[in-house]
């Protein structure tokens, strides 16, 4: 009764995703669909026709030989070959119609899929991109969803055309023997269970395997990529990385092979069952033949609509099997493009001024990590006012970039709520909050653009006003070296590309900030700003950083105690929680976490500066 209930739910299910791949055919290309769709109906009756056509032929060519003289007979084969020309010049010409579509077919459902799989990365949340089974599924969908989908619809157009001819072959095989047909269907099930068998363990296979081959393919294009290139062979690692890449791939071969030599053994059995059965039906029809005087034409006709019963019969089971194998793997498509974000805005959202009147709050904000029971943040508050500069300090993991990504609601918090004057920030629209937010984080983005598309994806809007473009390379201090560039703004970056160049760690940092004054955002925060910056720089940029915030509210990350000490105010976190906030010289007078890591690095200074001496 399970196993019954379950083979049940398995048809429903691959129901479901069959009525779906042929609705993403429809939305890629509905001309290339309905043409395929006709011309598939058409070539399953031709063949049908044809051998009605066939036997009239031969009838009449036996007709006209043993009457000769008669010229009569003659205009009869002429007739019969005329229209069997008509047919297959016909036929030929719309497979060139046919095969035309499919191909523009298959390259519009790329596009198609493509443009779903990307518009749907824009929409989910952050926490999706650190879920390890969300890129499993991810990585089948990018890998086999166009393929599988297109396997779909050619199952399905097969399985169309097949029942067309089913439909004509039977026409013709009743009336010589019912109990044929009815033999023809139950030789064929046990190869449809087969196939059915076959697909489950293939895609089991494939599933177990893709984060590991996931992994080998990672790897492999770190030993592709310019940045990574360098260490990995200073550390002599290409060789480890070789290894381990081949591992994974002669695994997955042989696990193949595998598969395919069970496959191979037990289709080999059945078809060699199937060419016997087959023989057997033209063994009868024969006989029938002989013993009721048929004619040459009936014989031949008989023998091959019965032929085309049985391959028509094989076939559209077989191209079943093939529909539930590839809906396994579209699945994972429709999985991914049915996911929903976590973090929505409200159908009317509040309105988000252009400036901070008030204050940006934190009231007892506690945060974990989905699919994670330890608390990152607990019971976490405070305020931080209008235009005020803050600096978040604390040992690595205590939570500093947690609250920027709160803030600038990459996550919802489990417990508390976020305010910025007086208002949940999840009242506002999400599109509002991310343009009043503008956050250089610490693994900023290197772009494959130029120099000024760098600087001007930090206000997408005015991507093309060259002077803000300009003015905001020279808050960061990056309009020197961009000058020194052989094409200066307009230079490609990345040595990956065409003419590209490759900047350095330093450089690219002052890029990031660059993208930051871009922003005309009410909020600034920079998260480890100067990390890969020289002394110098980070010293010009900080001298009037108020200035060059203007009367933006700005949230400082940083290690150095000589950047952080400027800030109006500093919060000091401690694994998740807030132990300390005040001003730098109030901070120093507790003696507490701030002075004790602020002497430990003044320290540090004055004992590098006594190695220099010496």
């Amino acid at each position: 009764m399970v196993k019954i209930k379950n083979s049940v739910n398995e048809i429903k299910k691959m129901g479901t995703f069959l009525l779906k791949a042929i609705r993403l055919l429809w939305d890629s290309s509905k001309i290339s669909f309905i043409v395929t769709l006709i011309i598939t109906i058409i070539n399953g009756v031709i063949i049908p026709l044809n051998l009605v056509i066939s036997k009239y032929l031969i009838d009449s060519v036996v007709a006209a030989l043993a009457n000769a003289n008669n010229h009569k007979y003659y205009n009869v084969v002429f007739l019969w070959l005329g229209i069997e020309f008509a047919i297959t010049v016909f036929s030929q010409l719309i497979q060139r119609v046919n095969t035309y579509y499919s191909v523009i077919q298959v390259r519009t459902l790329n596009n198609h899929i493509c443009k779903l799989i990307v518009k749907k990365s824009n929409e989910l949340d952050l926490s999706f991109f650190e879920n390890n089974d969300f890129y499993n599924k991810i990585e089948k969908a990018n890998d086999q969803a166009a393929y599988s989908a297109m396997a779909i619809i050619n199952a399905l157009m097969e399985v169309i055309k097949n029942f067309t001819i089913l439909v004509g072959s039977i026409a013709i095989v009743i009336q010589l023997s019912p109990f044929m047909l009815l033999l023809c269907l139950l030789t064929s099930i046990p190869m449809f269970i087969l196939n059915l068998k076959i697909s489950e363990f293939k895609y089991s296979v494939y599933s177990k395997r893709i984060e590991k081959t996931r992994f080998a393919q990672h790897l492999q294009k770190l030993m592709l990529h310019y940045n990574s290139v360098k260490e990995i062979k200073l550390s002599r690692l290409g060789k480890y990385f070789e290894n381990l890449i081949l591992s994974i791939y002669k695994e997955n071969l042989d696990k193949d092979k595998s598969v395919e030599k069970k496959r191979f053994g037990r289709l080999s059995l059945a078809d060699c069952l199937s060419v016997i059965i087959t023989y057997c039906y033209k063994f009868y029809i024969v006989i029938l033949t002989i013993s009721k005087g048929l004619t040459i034409g009936s014989m031949n006709m008989y023998v091959t609509a019965i032929t085309n019963v049985d391959n028509s019969i094989k076939s559209t089971l077989n191209n079943m099997a093939e529909l539930y194998s590839n809906n396994l793997y579209i699945e994972n498509l429709f999985y991914v493009l049915d996911l929903k974000p976590i973090i929505v805005a409200k159908e009317v959202p509040k309105i988000l001024k252009n400036s901070i009147t008030d204050c940006i709050e934190f009231r007892n904000v506690s945060f974990k990590y989905p699919e994670s029971n330890k608390y990152v943040l607990k019971n976490v508050s405070f305020k931080i006012k209008a235009n005020q500069n803050c600096a978040l300090v604390g040992l690595n993991g205590c939570g500093k970039t947690t609250l920027i990504k709160l803030l600038a609601r990459l996550y919802e918090p489990t417990e508390g709520g976020i305010f910025i004057d007086g208002i949940n920030i999840n009242e506002f629209s999400l599109e509002l909050l991310y343009k009043c937010i503008n956050v250089v984080f610490q693994d900023f983005m290197k772009y494959p653009f130029t120099v000024k598309e760098n600087i001007g994806f930090g206000n997408i809007e005015n991507l093309g006003d060259m002077d803000r473009i300009e003015l905001s390379a020279k808050k960061a201090n990056a309009y020197e070296f961009i000058q020194s560039l052989k094409n200066k703004f307009d230079t490609k970056l990345e040595k990956l590309w065409s003419n590209g160049v490759e900047l350095s760690l330093g450089q690219w940092q002052k890029l990031a900030i660059s993208r930051a004054f871009m922003s005309n955002s009410s909020i600034l925060i920079l998260d480890e700003p100067t990390a890969s910056v020289d002394a110098e720089t980070e010293y010009e940029l900080f001298k009037n950083f108020k200035e060059l915030v203007g009367n933006r509210t700005s949230i400082l990350i940083s290690h150095r105690f000589s950047t952080v000490r400027m800030a109006d105010l500093i919060i000091v976190l401690n694994e998740g929680t807030v132990i300390e906030k005040g001003t730098h010289n109030s901070l120093m007078l507790k003696e507490g976490l701030y002075s004790k890591l602020y002497n430990m690095q003044a320290e540090g200074y004055l004992d590098n500066s006594v190695d220099v001496v010496s």
